[in-house]
């Protein structure tokens, strides 16, 4: 009786207020999430400079080709999930990556970039979807070192007598169009105040046309040691010896030596019996035109010259022989008559061509006024055929003259 009493009790309990009770308890669960929530909410997080992989880069081996850009690509990426999920990601989670599979030609490819994010995120957003790789054909070229210096040495008279690389050569690798670039390998020592021989540790680059460092190539060995020699040196003058002479129809008007002094180095005995260095018999019957012609030195064996690679040449300017064909009025012919007659010249035409040959300077100017015509007409000439002729003029000769021939007849 008393547990149905109890029971009533609670059940009329429950029921008393009800709706209050029910909204009361609808209210505590919406509290106890929002409670949750605020505590480990859903965020968004931004992570910059994520670095850009590549993958399968092996096919580009295969193919002799290079990636020349970008260089060190980045993207931003936006990763979203649970408060606690997000922030436990560090940069070096995310992983973005370009696949490189579908790339085998050179040129500029636009490719999609993968991303991955750890299980318990969601990758949300990046910066870029796609990346623009630019490859280009791998080449390798083999060029000389070539060593210049830098500098004052310290004894004015001695000179730099060699600058010699241990490496004589290097391969230069890379992308074609900057491998092509490379005119050179260049070695710069710094002399500034040696005078004695020493091997110096040298850097050695690449170099363009104005001898710019040439980037984005690989060189097979970046320094090398070189061996730096030095040795007395004399500047003398050269003098140029002549055999044999000009053709008769080349007359030289103009000969020098280029250079006219040459710097030499030896010993300081040897240097001090040389007051001239002779060049090797220069053959003037082999002028035919003006030019420049290379000749070689008589260098005593204990002498050589500063610099090896000097070339010695003749600058040569001719005047040649030339022919030139005039037209002279046979008005002003003159008659030398000796007969003791009246003549008449029988087929005078009234122009003939006068073709005269000489040096070409002395021709320029020279023309029919300066032609003298004549006919020498003695007594046994009446009735006979005589010749045209033309004074004699210095360096001028008389090759030929048309229809020179003509009849001297008496009155």
């Amino acid at each position: 009786m008393l547990n149905n009493i109890n029971l009533k009790k609670i059940v009329e309990s429950i029921k008393k207020d009800f709706k209050l009770k029910l909204i009361s308890l609808a209210v505590g669960v919406v509290m106890w999430f929002l409670v949750i929530g605020g505590v480990n909410p859903v965020v968004t997080r931004h992570f910059y400079d994520v670095p850009i992989s590549f993958k399968n880069q092996s096919v580009l081996e295969s193919k002799k080709l290079i990636r020349i850009s970008p260089e060190n690509p980045t993207v931003t990426v936006t990763i979203t999930g649970k408060r606690s999920d997000v922030y436990s990601v560090n940069k070096s989670d995310i992983v973005a990556e370009v696949n490189l599979q579908n790339a085998t030609t050179s040129g500029a490819h636009r490719i999609s970039i993968n991303f991955k994010v750890p299980y318990n995120v969601q990758f949300k957003s990046s910066s870029e979807s796609e990346l623009l790789v630019t490859l280009d054909e791998e080449i390798s070229k083999t060029f000389k070192v070539e060593v210049e210096t830098v500098g004052q040495i310290k004894n004015k008279n001695q000179v730099i007598s060699k600058k010699e690389p241990a490496d004589t050569e290097v391969v230069v690798s890379g992308p074609v169009s900057y491998v092509n670039k490379v005119k050179k390998v260049l070695g710069v020592v710094d002399v500034t105040n040696k005078d004695s021989d020493e091997v110096v540790l040298t850097k050695i680059i690449p170099v363009d046309e104005t001898n710019q460092e040439v980037k984005k190539v690989n060189i097979s060995k970046t320094d090398t040691n070189v061996s730096i020699g030095f040795r007395n040196f004399k500047e003398v003058p050269l003098k140029l010896i002549e055999i044999n002479s000009p053709h008769s129809d080349v007359r030289i008007t103009k000969k020098n030596i280029v250079p006219n002094t040459v710097s030499i180095v030896g010993n300081l005995s040897s240097l001090e019996q040389i007051s001239e260095i002779q060049t090797k018999p220069f053959d003037l019957s082999q002028i035919k035109e003006s030019g420049s012609f290379s000749v070689g030195l008589e260098l005593p064996t204990d002498i050589a010259l500063v610099n090896n690679d000097l070339k010695i040449v003749v600058n040569i300017d001719v005047d040649k022989k030339i022919e030139k064909v005039l037209e002279v009025d046979t008005s002003k012919l003159a008659i030398e008559n000796e007969s003791g007659r009246d003549i008449i010249l029988r087929g005078l035409v009234g122009k003939v061509k006068v073709t005269v040959k000489g040096y070409e300077s002395d021709l320029a100017n020279f023309g029919s006024d300066n032609l003298e015509l004549y006919v020498s007409v003695k007594k046994e000439d009446i009735g006979k055929n005589v010749q045209i002729k033309a004074k004699n003029i210095d360096n001028i000769e008389i090759v030929r003259i048309s229809n020179d021939i003509v009849q001297a007849v008496g009155k």
